[in-house]
């Protein structure tokens, strides 16, 4: 079994997961998780391993999925992946739609395509049945009518019936789970269990909605976890399974058995705290689940026993380091992040420790009506533009651009496609950063070869090739027009460690002829994640993004010729014979004033600095 699980850094993923490697360590598992602050970051979870990997991605990302499963040789889908908070989904309904409904949608979309799967198993929850309103009803059973009551709960009924759909229409080999409360060791502190325990780790009184007198049915984690293996091995494909828990008490029950565990001996009334009830809450949820007991299932856990060991686990745990803590929600709607640029600053901006979601913009920017509407269903908090026109088929530089009839490509790609995403941006109220060029600047009689550099408030003063003409047009409008809410980016002759045709040391070790000028540049080591930091701290206008100083070509290559090749050889032109004889644009040549960057980050390296450390430790080739 080749397993892929989404959510498996979530609460009964993360148990599933975990159970998976221990009792069945042959077994090939692909945790594809977003990280959303109620995951936990431990690095069991988020570090690859033999049989162990860890994917930090969106299950909205069909194009991720499919190439997953197809990496993978994926046969056995397990989807956690969920927003299952109910107070939340009453104050962002829309981000429970896209997620559990969006993204439900683009995983049974990429098992579709793929066409492999022999076993998609989807969990669900009993609040798809709405409520059994009185303490005689009768139990729910995988036949009763689903009648949802919550926005959370309307999400996941919803997501039952795209799956049901693709059982019928494609023969999606598909199974759903619903489950009672789970609660256990690793649940994260908006459920009512761990908000109780650190309530009372904390001597804070509990926060009880409404009378507290609401049934609730708690299953033990690794009772849950037990199901779904049961489940995965032996269900009937199409079939429904509920897990149901014998231990049905209302919540304010719950708070007095907590308090017994932790503070024994005292009353229940003086550390109740009475606060106003969530806008509709179910009295009850009470189901059964013989279908899974037929296939050998068993609750093994008592209420008593879990709470036991529940909350021994949370007197321990650090919640700083076990859970990603990102207090405020951040979710980056990312234009170009598949390109040599936009993939490495992708890659930082899904690091655990960060807290973002990415997701990859499906639109075009030059279509404002379809990034309105994308927005609007994937609700981000920021916006980013790498898009941009440099190169094309048969030319790896701005050449491309300097060709007859490429004039409106540059104009759409370089000004019209940034614009739109700000004004988008603009009236929706967020943060946008914008990857602009410094490559709009020549040295002039202000400004001249070892004198001061160009400031972020300098108007563009270079105009000898059309993307630069074009990039210094959209510079203006976003200092102009979009400074309360953009970070207009400006970086020059970017540096990597990563080898590769937009590399510029990849570019100039490969030419025979250069013209050594002093100029500013960019070392994306060091400047990508302290634009991360910038989006983090919401930091606008413009911004000079090179590192201090200057360096010519002549340098690098020098450091190149001694740290790695001590054959390689160039020639050295002057401007006007490489303007004239070499390219069919001018080159922009300049300094780049760095104070603005340098107070944000003081520990920024000296572009000397940086470029050397980068020939000492990764190596290059010529690439054409």
């Amino acid at each position: 079994m080749r397993l892929f699980v989404t959510g498996g850094c979530g609460f009964i993923g993360s148990a599933f997961c975990r159970r998976i490697q221990k009792q069945h360590p042959y077994l090939t598992i692909v945790n594809m998780d977003a990280l959303y602050p109620c995951a936990t970051v431990a690095p069991d979870l988020t570090t690859s391993s033999e049989n162990y990997t860890f994917i930090h991605g969106t299950i909205c990302d069909t194009e991720l999925i499919l190439k997953t499963f197809q990496t993978y040789e994926i046969d056995t889908v397990v989807h956690f992946a969920a927003q299952s908070h109910v107070d939340t989904s009453f104050t962002n309904p829309m981000m429970y739609t896209q997620d559990n409904i969006v993204g439900t949608h683009s995983l049974l979309e990429a098992a579709r395509t793929y066409g492999k799967l022999k076993r998609f198993i989807h969990i669900s929850t009993d609040e798809v049945y709405g409520e059994n309103p009185h303490k005689d009803s009768v139990a729910f059973t995988e036949s009763s009518l689903l009648k949802p009551t919550n926005p959370y709960a309307a999400t996941k009924a919803s997501a039952e019936m795209l799956v049901h759909s693709y059982v019928h229409s494609y023969n999606l080999p598909a199974i759903v789970i619903r489950s009672n409360n789970v609660y256990g060791p690793g649940q994260f502190p908006e459920k009512v269990i761990p908000k109780f325990m650190f309530q009372l780790l904390a001597n804070k009184k509990l926060t009880l909605q409404g009378t507290g007198h609401q049934l609730r049915s708690f299953l033990y984690v690794e009772d849950a976890v037990d199901a779904v293996l049961c489940v995965a091995f032996q269900g009937e494909i199409g079939d429904i399974y509920n897990i149901s828990s014998k231990d049905e008490i209302s919540i304010r029950e719950l708070a007095k058995r907590l308090l017994h565990e932790v503070k024994p001996g005292e009353d229940l009334e003086d550390w109740i705290s009475y606060i106003e009830d969530r806008n509709f809450n179910d009295k009850r949820y009470w189901i059964e689940s013989e279908p899974l007991k037929r296939l050998g299932w068993k609750q093994q856990v008592s209420i008593e026993e879990g709470l036991t060991k529940t909350v021994e686990w949370f007197k321990t745990v650090d919640k700083e380091t076990y859970w990603v803590t990102v207090k405020e929600r951040r979710v980056a709607l990312v234009w170009g992040g598949k390109g040599w640029i936009g993939g490495q600053f992708t890659a930082i901006l899904e690091e655990p420790s960060r807290g973002w979601t990415v997701l990859q913009a499906e639109s075009r920017a030059d279509n404002k009506r379809a990034v309105e509407d994308e927005v609007k269903r994937k609700n981000p908090t920021h916006l980013v533009s790498f898009i941009g026109r440099t190169h094309g088929p048969g030319f790896t530089t701005i050449d491309y651009l300097e060709q007859t009839g490429k004039l409106v490509e540059n104009m759409n790609d370089n000004l019209y496609g940034p614009i739109v995403l700000a004004s988008v941006a603009k009236a929706n109220k967020l943060h946008m950063m914008y990857m602009g060029t410094g490559c709009i600047f020549e040295y002039d009689a202000a400004h001249p070869l070892g004198g001061k550099g160009f400031t972020e408030d300098d108007v563009p003063n270079f105009f000898g090739s059309s993307y630069s003409t074009v990039k210094g047009y959209t510079d203006r409008l976003m200092a102009s027009e979009y400074a309360d809410t953009c970070l207009n980016v400006r970086i020059r002759m970017p540096i990597s460690s990563q080898d590769g045709p937009r590399n510029f040391i990849s570019k100039i070790i490969a030419y025979p002829k250069i013209c050594s000028i002093p100029n500013s540049m960019t070392v994306l080591d060091d400047i990508l994640p302290m634009l991360a930091e910038c989006m983090e701290k919401n930091v606008k206008g413009t911004l000079n993004a090179t590192n201090p100083g200057v360096i010519d070509h002549r340098t690098i290559l020098t450091w190149y010729k001694e740290l790695q090749n001590p054959d390689h050889t160039w020639e050295e032109i002057t401007n006007d014979i490489l303007v004239t004889t070499q390219v069919k644009g001018a080159r922009s040549n300049n300094y780049l004033e760095t104070t603005r960057i340098q107070s944000l980050f003081p520990a920024i390296l000296p572009i000397g600095e940086s470029v050397r450390k980068i020939l000492e430790t990764n190596r290059f080739k010529a690439r054409t």
